[in-house]
């Protein structure tokens, strides 16, 4: 399970993106961890990719979910370090 707000909050503070965009973001992230249930470990996206569930997707999509996702880790990365 992500920390969807406190990953908003990071997005926020941390990127210029506007709201709508933190919004979508954050979507995406819940999309790859309903496909995949999110994990620290590097190679999530690895495993993520080779989904069936994912690999169904749109090109386009797959794209957004694989941004959503490095996102995530930095974040991830960030609240680990501190």
């Amino acid at each position: 399970m992500i920390e969807a707000d406190q990953f908003k909050k990071w997005l926020k503070t941390n990127t210029t993106y506007s709201d709508a965009v933190i919004c979508d973001t954050v979507s995406r992230v819940k999309r790859a961890d309903n496909i995949l249930t999110w994990d620290d470990a590097e190679v999530y996206q690895f495993y993520l990719e080779h989904s069936d569930s994912y690999k169904a997707l749109s090109v386009s999509v797959r794209s957004q979910l694989k941004k959503a996702v490095a996102l995530y880790h930095n974040y991830r990365t960030a609240v680990c370090k501190n």
